[in-house]
């Protein structure tokens, strides 16, 4: 008998920006992205010029789209910002999101 390592699957990203976090909850807005996104020194996150795959003006709302891509939404809470996040004065976080496939 041959004892071998299983192999885990790989995984499947997509990330999340959430802004403005200096604001109250309801006013944040959640960008989906199917890649990475660049995040230039100063100025607003970029993805080599490409938009966004999807906004969402609410959580209700990326979720309904992670679950139609069979993603699992985190908590709610997962995308509030850190509190060293506030401190430092972010408008924006980056968030990723992962499934096995």
């Amino acid at each position: 008998m041959t004892v071998g390592t299983e192999r885990l699957p790989p995984q499947i990203v997509v990330w999340v920006t959430v802004e403005p976090v200096q604001q109250r909850r309801p006013w944040w807005t959640y960008r989906l992205y199917l890649g990475k996104p660049r995040r230039p020194r100063f100025g607003p996150i970029l993805n080599g010029g490409h938009p966004p795959y999807k906004y969402c003006y609410s959580y209700l709302d990326l979720s309904a789209w992670l679950r139609l891509y069979r993603f699992v939404p985190p908590p709610e809470d997962y995308f509030a910002p850190t509190r060293q996040e506030r401190d430092e004065g972010a408008e924006s976080i980056l968030r990723p999101v992962t499934r096995l496939r």
